[in-house]
This record gives structure tokens, sequence and C-alpha cells, in this order.
């Protein structure tokens, strides 16, 4: 497997839109909050999300092209982990901002 991380965006822009608009729907994130790549193999993705001051946060997630396909429990539940683990953390984020 390569270690070359792509924007998920060009890699699978399906998928990308997909789990924006859910974390956009359910956790009010915003695609400027975080950042999604992806290392491709010849069975799926390793779905890489990272977000939080200087996206120092990560979530990660082997996807498989069928559970993508079919858009299975596996990638729901990636995305509502990642969505209550990034909301809290730009939460956290922008209470140290404004903490004296």
């Amino acid at each position: 497997m390569s270690d070359l991380q792509t924007s998920l965006r060009s890699l699978s822009p399906k998928l990308y839109e997909y789990m924006m608009e859910k974390l956009e729907e359910e956790f009010h994130i915003q695609p400027y909050d975080i950042q999604m790549n992806a290392i491709k193999n010849e069975k799926g993705f390793e779905i890489i999300v990272t977000y939080g001051e200087r996206f120092a946060h990560r979530s990660e997630q082997f996807m498989t092209f069928q559970s993508i396909k079919k858009r299975d429990e596996i990638v729901n539940k990636f995305i509502r982990k990642t969505g209550e683990t990034c909301k809290q953390v730009l939460i956290d984020d922008y209470f140290r901002k404004m903490t004296p």
C-alpha cells in the first residue's frame, strides 16, 4: 500500500460530498474546519480526517469500496464518531482562545 495521501475530494468526490453533507447537517462542521485525505489501495481507502487548531487532531478509518458504495454502518459510524470528536475539539479550541 502506498502511503501517499491525496485529497478525498479528488479520489472519491461522491464520498467526500456525502461525508461533508452529514458533517454539516448533524454537527454544523464546515469544509474549512476539516481536511479529508485518503490513501487508496486495491481494496478501498484509508480515510484520514484532520481538524482542530493547526489540524493537529486526526481520525482514521479504512473503508472498502463495497462499504463506501453501500454507505454502510462502517461509513456512517466513522462520520458520527469524527463529527462528535471534531465538534468538541472546535468548541474546546474556541473557549481556549476566548479565555483571558
